[in-house]
């Protein structure tokens, strides 16, 4: 009951920037037959422009005729069955990917009608015990055909010999080979590739992990649930943690103790950025969506909406901002992909938890208007703060003013309660601010920058030059390490 009545607070909360949003960004919704429960686990893009679906309930679909423009036009054509709860899905090499609770799996249609008749094991080996939780997803391909899958620890019981591997990321070659990669996951429903080629994760506040993270995933990285580290001892096993977790201690300080630790390189701040982020998608649309390309769109579970990361690297590290970007879809977003056209197509599931809207599960399209939004682009670090770039000139007077923006840090628990609360909050001074390139730069000096704190910006003060307040007017950056 709590839950709910929580939810219904957060539908009002947002409800008042939809409208806004919808000038920049429509929402279509797409019908099916009532007998067809889409509960979107995985989409990918055909190379003829059509969409496969996959759907928790072991089941693959060809969606086509996506126009979003006549929405009753689509049509839904079963494909493949029998799989045990995909939870992912890519087209590679000429075939359908998808990961299931026990291994990776291709499938083709070898005889050209539409069906799939060949399903073959392309790998597997991790621990399957039946525990609800043990979700296995994915998969993600990189430049080389490797396929990367991140595993659920086994949440709720006691971990066991034949979990092995529970919490881990795994990289699969194109000859097979599964090679273990990081660990320290919880819930890693969400995976993703940059334009680099660079992996990246989502995971679920919870147990050791004080909010939602976006993690980089790369080899001998710990993330942070201790779970996993019973697995450490396996052959293949790729860092060790050695001693006892400190207790009583921050994200920051635990970076700081436990060599393999690796902070997210963004945090999403509890409820200001959601409770439970989904999918990673990479805009690879060049333009085609909008003046936000080559950053990540990242799912929101409970709160049903997406998010954008603009990340950067600093001291060889990924880190950065995070911006909200368009509320209002039914239910839960569980997975998104680019259609032919650059569109965003949204697969939705809140299976059986809450989440805002008024269905169960669904499928919508995310169109960009052609029209502009007055937003913070980029929040980047300086050796003195931080730059703000924008999508278009800021009036000059307000952006000026360092009375215009708000900036305070704080950091979160390390530990193995669920959540956990902001810690050691600090205002910060702006002492300087300084406007660029024709009003889309704006420099901020800033007093006391601190490595392994959220960095949360409030710039709603601010205006365009055309007068206009920001459509999102909030940022949060994470800030591991200083330039």
């Amino acid at each position: 009951m709590k839950r709910l009545i929580t939810t219904f607070f957060l539908s009002l909360l947002v409800h008042g920037a939809l409208a806004a949003e919808e000038d920049y960004y429509q929402l279509v919704t797409y019908p099916m037959p009532e007998e067809l429960k889409l509960e979107v686990s995985g989409l990918a893009r055909l190379p003829d422009g059509r969409m496969a679906a996959a759907i928790r309930k072991g089941e693959i679909w060809i969606l086509d005729q996506l126009d979003p423009n006549h929405p009753d036009k689509i049509t839904y054509k079963p494909f493949a069955f029998g799989l045990h709860e995909p939870l992912g899905l890519a087209w590679h090499d000429g075939a359908l990917y998808t990961v299931q609770r026990t291994e990776l799996t291709r499938i083709r249609d070898v005889d050209g009608d539409d069906l799939a008749d060949e399903y073959l094991t392309v790998a597997k080996g991790w621990g399957v015990s039946g525990s609800y939780h043990e979700y296995a997803y994915g998969p993600v391909f990189d430049p080389e055909g490797n396929a990367w899958i991140t595993l659920n620890t086994s949440i709720g019981k006691k971990v066991i010999d034949s979990d092995k591997w529970r919490g881990w990321s795994f990289k699969v070659t194109p000859s097979g080979e599964l090679n273990p990669v990081s660990g320290g996951f919880r819930s890693p429903s969400g995976i993703g590739m940059n334009l680099a080629g660079d992996i990246f994760a989502t995971d679920q506040q919870g147990n050791w992990f004080p909010t939602c993270p976006l993690m980089h995933v790369r080899e001998g990285a710990f993330h942070g649930h201790a779970d996993s580290l019973k697995h450490c001892d396996l052959p293949g096993a790729t860092f060790q943690v050695k001693g006892a977790i400190p207790k009583k201690i921050t994200v920051a300080e635990a970076a700081k103790k436990i060599p393999a630790y690796k902070l997210p390189a963004v945090w999403f701040p509890y409820r200001k950025m959601g409770m439970s982020s989904t999918d990673v998608l990479c805009d690879t649309t060049e333009g085609k969506f909008g003046p936000f390309a080559e950053q990540l769109f990242v799912g929101e579970f409970t709160m049903s909406f997406i998010t954008r990361v603009a990340l950067e690297k600093v001291k060889g590290e990924y880190q950065g901002a995070c911006f909200r970007f368009r509320e209002g879809f039914q239910c839960a977003v569980m997975r998104m992909e680019w259609d032919k056209d650059g569109n965003m197509l949204v697969g939705e599931t809140n299976r059986g938890w809450n989440s805002l809207g008024d269905r169960s599960y669904g499928l919508q399209q995310l169109l960009w208007t052609g029209k502009t939004p007055f937003e913070i682009k980029t929040m980047s670090l300086t050796k003195q703060g931080f730059r703000l770039t924008f999508t278009g000139p800021v009036d000059a007077r307000t952006a000026s003013e360092p009375s215009s923006y708000s900036l305070q840090s704080y950091t979160y628990p390390y530990h193995s309660s669920y959540g956990g609360d902001e810690l050691d909050q600090k205002e910060l001074k702006i002492s300087k601010v300084t406007v660029k390139k024709n009003g889309t730069v704006v420099d901020l000096i800033v007093e006391g920058l601190r490595e392994g704190y959220v960095h949360e910006l409030d710039a709603s003060k601010l205006r365009s030059a055309g007068g206009a307040p920001l459509l999102h007017s909030e940022a949060y950056y994470t800030l591991n390490h200083l330039r």
